[in-house]
């Protein structure tokens, strides 16, 4: 009996130290999850956290690619605008020039016969090729047009002012 009861004794110790040795395994175990179970956790907070985040950076670039978008149709707009506005100045200013030129061109013409005119004067013209009969006498002036005498206001001496109006005594509006 003795024998059983030391082996008794002994089987008791192993079971408690197999016991002992199940329960620090049940105990890590446990640990073990609750480590796991809030690794878990953390992730998928960090994981929403940061899915959130990427959601509103993804809809801040897309509100910025459509601003900038709007932005380059507008500059486009604007530059059409402007380079229709230049052409048609060009356009314009080539008419002017254009214009210009053709003055230029009658001025220089005209200044021309001017210049042989004054050169080169023609001679006096014979009653046939005037076809006017008048002998070669020069042309009327204003002096004998309508009544053939000279008005006595004229600049060349026709009389003072006074004459002309007549005496203050002789004048209707007193």
């Amino acid at each position: 009996m003795v024998q059983v009861k030391a082996a008794t004794i002994g089987l008791q110790d192993a079971v408690k130290r197999v016991s002992g040795r199940i329960d620090g395994q049940d105990n890590r175990q446990i640990r073990h999850e609750q480590v796991t179970s809030q690794l878990h956790q953390t992730l998928q907070a960090e994981g929403g956290v940061a899915m959130g985040r990427d959601e509103q950076l993804g809809q801040q670039l897309l509100d910025r690619k459509a601003q900038h978008q709007r932005e380059l149709q507008n500059h486009e707009r604007i530059l059409n605008a402007m380079m229709a506005e230049l052409e048609a100045h060009k356009e314009a200013r080539e008419r002017h020039e254009r214009h210009i030129a053709e003055l230029t061109a009658a001025v220089t013409s005209l200044m021309g016969q001017a210049k042989g005119k004054l050169s080169n004067p023609t001679p006096e013209r014979s009653a046939g090729a005037t076809g006017g009969g008048d002998g070669g006498r020069p042309p009327p002036t204003l002096d004998g047009v309508a009544g053939g005498s000279p008005d006595p206001g004229d600049s060349e001496g026709g009389g003072s002012d006074e004459d002309r109006r007549g005496r203050q005594d002789e004048r209707r509006d007193k």
